[in-house]
């Protein structure tokens, strides 16, 4: 889920670069404020400083840029405070993680997985009430809930690697040839077949679904209409295939017991993610937040464009008369 940017630009105004939600008179060094925390100019240069040096002008350059960075500092130092606040800890793999920025990552990222953490114990707590959510959900999209069709082959392959396309080609119609003409299908697999699995057991497969099968295979396959039909070579990405149709498996209605941890799962994960998500829109919606408009301004490097444009057309040739 995208979250609204909370430093946007205003094209609407020539002279800020940025509109604020609630403009504030904040120290200088001081770029917002909401009841958590305080985020800096020396907060946003120290993030600056994982950007290349050779990058760091032309990337300040960029409103978006600028603002982007802004945006997930400030959810980013939130969710710490607030980790603190309800003594969260950073899990084991971030103890290094001590002071500064990577402190802040740490308890921000801890902090959302309690949220998580809860977020799934809520749903678990009112599980039956999600069950009967989830039977509703089947009701409504029962064609969401069927078996793929399915078909059983026997299938001759004649790998093209170890005999070149024309040859594995022509021998594949070779095996078509005898099939047809009433040899036993079995009998020419195990001739021409150079799948070692199916050609002992005489070229019968498994069933199989279309997204068990190369594309262009299957797309043959499944055409096919007739039980007992053979085909003509079909071109598989390692080799030629001649199959005949044994079976086919119409799509079938999955009963809602077979589905329905599946359905709770998705719910369970939209559910969490749906709780992250306010968690973090909260930040971003606080009427609490001030921002210092003319120190978030300054962070974007101006660019005069004549700068750039006067040395390109001092070196374009003359034009011609």
């Amino acid at each position: 889920m995208r979250h609204r940017i909370l430093f946007p630009l205003c094209a609407a105004l020539a002279s800020s670069l940025f509109c604020a939600p609630l403009r504030a008179e904040l120290p200088p060094e001081v770029l917002a404020k909401n009841r958590w925390m305080e985020l800096t100019r020396a907060d946003f240069d120290a993030e600056l400083q994982r950007v290349p040096p050779n990058l760091r002008y032309e990337f300040a350059t960029s409103p978006r840029r600028v603002q982007t960075v802004l945006n997930a500092m400030l959810v980013t130092k939130t969710l710490a405070a607030q980790a603190k606040a309800h003594g969260t800890r950073a899990g084991p793999l971030d103890a290094k993680a001590t002071a500064g920025r990577e402190a802040d990552r740490a308890l921000a990222s801890a902090e959302l997985k309690r949220i998580e953490a809860d977020a799934a114990a809520a749903f678990d707590k009112n599980k039956a009430a999600y069950e009967a959510k989830a039977k509703e959900i089947y009701d409504v999209n029962r064609n969401d809930y069927m078996t793929p069709e399915e078909v059983r082959l026997s299938d001759v392959a004649v790998l093209v690697k170890s005999r070149g396309d024309e040859a594995a080609k022509q021998r594949a119609a070779e095996a078509r040839a005898k099939i047809v003409s009433g040899e036993d299908f079995a009998a020419v697999a195990r001739e021409y077949s150079d799948d070692p699995v199916s050609r002992d057991k005489g070229g019968a497969l498994p069933f199989v679904t279309a997204k068990g099968m190369a594309p262009a295979l299957a797309k043959s396959v499944f055409q096919m209409k007739s039980i007992g039909e053979v085909s003509d070579p079909i071109r598989a990405p390692s080799a030629y295939h001649v199959v005949r149709l044994e079976e086919r498996r119409a799509p079938q209605q999955k009963p809602f017991e077979e589905v329905r941890d599946s359905i709770m799962q998705a719910q369970r994960q939209r559910y969490i993610a749906e709780q992250r998500d306010l968690r973090i829109q909260a930040i971003h919606a606080d009427p609490e937040l001030q921002l210092n408009q003319p120190a978030i301004d300054a962070l974007v490097n101006r660019v005069d464009p004549k700068a750039f444009r006067a040395p390109l057309e001092q070196k374009r040739p003359p034009k011609s008369k």
